[in-house]
């Protein structure tokens, strides 16, 4: 990054800044760079800076502040406040990296260039993000970069940083720059005589204590988060001043818990501070995201509040607006600094506040035909994005706390539906289309929910939020049709088996609507939703008086194979012909499926009923033919173990449930079908340790050897091992050879090898049931080429070393050599990896001069990742 300035290094005045942004439109954004300066350099002083945008633009910014603004009037550690602010407008959506650069940082900073940072630049820079995500303004940072402390005093400083979108911020400490993507020198974390940290959560900074006087610069990185992804970031470079010796304690916050708060509701709390030094005065100021809102801040009064050392106290009041309902809280800071002559102290204390939405009210529930319509009244904010509905069978009397919105999965309720639109404000509630079950008492909470928003009630994509629950309503429906209690196998077979249905008669009847006489029907289907058709008698009634419970035992049926649903029509006489004008909620068997593993029988079921199961009874087969209770489960599993792989075991269950019991007082039996299983091994051996001995410290050898040894504390049950190789990572095993169980070391001396070792093995165990281990186990060695030529040959013609040859050498792809004599120039020139070369020029065919050779080879080895070239440069004498 280029500067347009002209500054002399010298001009040194740089303590402090950041860089904000706030959105206008699409694609234009409000830039404010605000600095904190030592003005006693007037040189230095900035009436105008230049803003880098990110997008190969700049512009020249002026001051908007003046002069500047004195925030510190003390001699030794004078700052001026200077604003400049701007606006600019992007080409489109990408990620863009705000920055100012201008020299130079105040002298003397203790942890920067070991002190020497008179002439280090100021740099500053902020991320901003255009994305799909909605508008963003950047975090505000409501409490200045400045700071002061003293030797051997706990510090302690929040940013009281507040994002009005509600994203979430995470706070990180890094080193100041001096420029783009450049750290400043030697930067230390400031001295400490026991720690100094930064919440990541909430950006407090507390030094545990300072131990050296004089100035230190820390940069603190807040990153902003919307949907987990970043959108932007801030980064704050920041100035402490500690003093040399102080006589003085910091003042003391009497702490405060983090709490919710209604919108549209007041909230007020006393804020109260002491110091232990006699005769100070006290001053407690405000920061933060409630005091900083568009609509209905939040104040303090006084403001500020200034007291005896003995106790200052003030009074946070806040009805927050709808607006500030969001996912995440807002955090108010408050700081009591005290009047010390030379050496004043501050104590921070940060406050969470979540508001949130208000709960529905007015809920009511009303019948109507074969369900619930449940119906309140609007949100009273008008900002809900719709409803959410929370159902449950019988009431649990949950009521939520004070700063839990939503609903609680220990209430047992769970999300049953969700509606959209502010003014949707009825649900109704009939199982999909099944209805309703009578004698089961059913029980609803309603919650409205959120979008994210703006602090200017703008729409964002982010984390939506719930308000609270409602009060619980709770009914039934009335028996106006027949109920299904029993659907019980009593006996399996793929022809003639059994199933045992029972119901209840309807006791609720409009006989001035349905005359007599009346029918019940039990129809029968192989599916939930569809293909009913009648099974067993038709049940006629000649007035409502004879109307009863019934049961009938369907029969030859495939109980072994199918999975029966049932349910109940009841027809009455309307201009002289029966027509259905009710029917049950269906029901169907109990479905009973069994899946094997190592000694252990894996016993799960399906079924689909009106009532409620609460427990499972698993029967087993016993040696004598009779079914015995092995165990009992209240979930939808059962593991039967500790049995002998390839034996049959057969089972069937009996649930036992029950409707409402101050309805129908009585627990409910149904059995499933009888099914038998074996159990089988089906879990892999543990992988064998493997070792493999390269054979690269022997030049001739090319055998790899492998060992290996199966875990002890592994299953016995292996039978073999199987040798897999492969040529690199990439590729797929290929099976080499296999071992049976006993040996544990083998030796690869395939031809192929001679040519190239590198590879990847595994060894794996496999047992008696075929189950193979996973290949975790592999181990890849590489080639170790060798490669070396000789510094002297005698082409005399007397047969020996009359050609310029390598020594032996091996895993070699190609070569390139070129040899040059003393001058220069190029004599001979070849890829053969065996050179070969006769002490001829290669060109002119005569014999080269007795003397000294140059050569440049460059050779291409072979390994498991490829080809590498590695470059030889030597000499070679040529002696006749």
């Amino acid at each position: 990054m280029v500067s347009l300035f002209t500054i002399p290094l010298y001009a040194t005045h740089y303590r402090a800044g950041e860089i904000t942004y706030k959105q206008i439109n699409l694609n234009t954004y409000e830039i404010t760079a605000t600095t904190y300066t030592d003005p006693t350099n007037i040189s230095a002083d900035r009436a105008e800076i230049e803003l880098f945008f990110g997008d190969g633009k700049s512009a020249v910014v002026a001051r908007s502040n003046g002069s500047g603004e004195m925030v510190n009037l003390d001699p030794a550690n004078l700052i001026k406040k200077n604003i400049y602010t701007t606006t600019h407008t992007y080409p489109g959506g990408s990620k863009y990296l705000i920055s100012l650069a201008d020299p130079n940082r105040i002298a003397g900073i203790r942890n920067i260039n070991n002190g020497e940072s008179v002439n280090i630049p100021f740099y500053i820079e902020s991320l901003l993000v255009i994305s799909s995500l909605g508008f963003n303004q950047s975090p505000i940072l409501l409490l200045p970069p400045i700071d002061v402390g003293c030797r051997y005093k706990i510090f302690k400083h929040n940013p009281a940083a507040s994002d009005p979108d509600g994203d979430s911020l995470a706070f990180t400490i890094i080193a100041p720059k001096s420029s783009i993507g450049k750290e400043v020198p030697s930067f230390t974390i400031p001295a400490f005589s026991d720690s100094f940290s930064l919440a990541v959560n909430d950006g407090q900074v507390t030094w545990t204590t300072p131990i050296t006087n004089g100035p230190y610069n820390f940069a603190i990185l807040i990153r902003e988060y919307r949907l987990g992804t970043l959108i932007g970031y801030v980064v704050r470079d920041m100035q402490v001043y500690i003093n040399n010796e102080c006589n003085n304690l910091p003042p003391l916050f009497t702490p405060v818990k983090d709490t919710c708060i209604l919108a549209n509701q007041m909230m007020q709390y006393t804020i109260h501070a002491t110091d232990t030094n006699q005769g100070q005065l006290v001053t407690i100021r405000k920061y933060g995201g409630p005091f900083v809102q568009i609509n209905s801040p939040a104040t303090i009064n006084p403001d500020p509040a200034i007291g005896p050392y003995t106790g200052v106290s003030t009074i946070f009041r806040w009805t927050p607006s709808c607006n500030a309902i969001r996912f995440r809280k807002h955090q108010a800071v408050f700081r009591a600094t005290d009047n010390h002559p030379t050496n004043s102290l501050s104590d921070i204390m940060f406050w969470n506040i979540k508001v949130v939405g208000p709960a529905p009210k007015n809920v009511r529930i009303l019948q109507d035909s074969n369900g619930f319509l449940l119906s309140w009244k609007k949100d009273i904010c008008n900002l809900a994005f719709g409803y959410k509905i929370y159902r449950k069978v019988d009431s649990s009397y949950w009521k939520h706390g004070a700063c839990e919105v939503g609903v609680s999965p220990v209430s047992g309720y769970v999300l049953y539906d969700t509606t959209q639109g502010v003014d949707n404000t009825s649900y109704f509630d009939n199982e999909a289309g099944k209805g309703i079950s009578p004698l089961i008492k059913y029980c609803y909470l309603i919650t409205s929910f959120y979008p994210p928003r703006t602090e200017n009630g703008t729409i964002i994509i982010s984390d939506a939020t719930e308000g609270y629950a409602s009060d619980e309503v709770c009914d039934i429906i009335l028996r106006t049709k027949p109920v299904i209690t029993n659907v019980s196998v009593e006996s399996t077979s793929a022809t003639v088996g059994k199933i045992y249905v029972k119901w209840l008669r309807p006791i609720v009847l409009d006989s001035n609507q349905n005359k007599p006489p009346y029918r019940m029907q039990l129809q029968r289907s192989l599916s939930a939703g569809s293909g009913y058709s009648n099974t067993g008698p038709d049940y006629n009634y000649a007035s409502y008086s004879e109307l009863s419970d019934e049961q009938y035992l369907d029969s030859n049926l495939n109980t072994l194979d199918k999975q029966y649903f049932y349910k109940v029509i009841f027809l009455v006489t309307k201009n002289g012909k029966l027509v259905p004008v009710e029917e049950s909620i269906l029901a169907s068997s109990v479905r009973l499926i069994i899946s094997s593993t190592n000694r252990t029988l894996i016993i799960k079921w399906n079924v689909n009923v009106p009532w409620k199961n609460f427990q499972t009874i698993v029967f087993r087969k016993n040696a004598s033919g009779i079914f015995d209770s092995v165990g009992n489960t209240y979930t939808n599993i059962y593991k039967d173990t500790g049995l002998y792989n390839g034996f049959q075991y057969c089972y069937y269950l009996q649930t036992i449930g029950n409707y409402n019991l101050q309805f129908y007082p009585f627990l409910l039996y149904n059995k499933s079908q009888e099914a038998c299983g074996f159990p089988k091994d089906t879990i892999r051996p543990c992988a064998p340790v493997l070792a493999i001995d390269t054979p690269c410290n022997s030049f001739s050898n090319f055998k790899i050897a492998l060992k290996w040894m199966y875990p002890p504390t592994c299953d016995k049950d292996v039978i073999k091992y199987r040798i897999l190789w492969r040529k690199n990572p990439k590729d797929k095993w290929i099976q080499i050879d296999s071992v049976p169980l006993g040996v544990n070391n083998y030796i690869d001396a395939r031809e192929i090898l001679k040519f190239s070792i590198a590879g990847c093995y595994t060894v794996i165990a496999v047992d008696s049931f075929n189950n193979e281990s996973y290949t975790t186990n592999a181990r890849c060695i590489d080639n170790c080429p060798y490669y070396l030529i000789p510094n002297v040959f005698t082409p005399d013609n007397d047969g020996l070393n009359d050609l310029l040859n390598p020594f032996p050498y091996r895993f070699i792809d190609k070569i390139d050599i070129t040899i040059y004599n003393r001058w220069g120039m190029q004599v001979f020139h070849t890829n053969e990896i065996d050179i070969n070369w006769n002490g001829k020029d290669q060109k002119s065919g005569v014999e080269c001069l007795e003397g000294v050779y140059y050569y440049i080879c460059d050779v291409f080895e072979s390994y498991l990742d490829g080809t590498r070239k590695r470059t030889l440069k030597g000499s070679v004498q040529l002696i006749r």
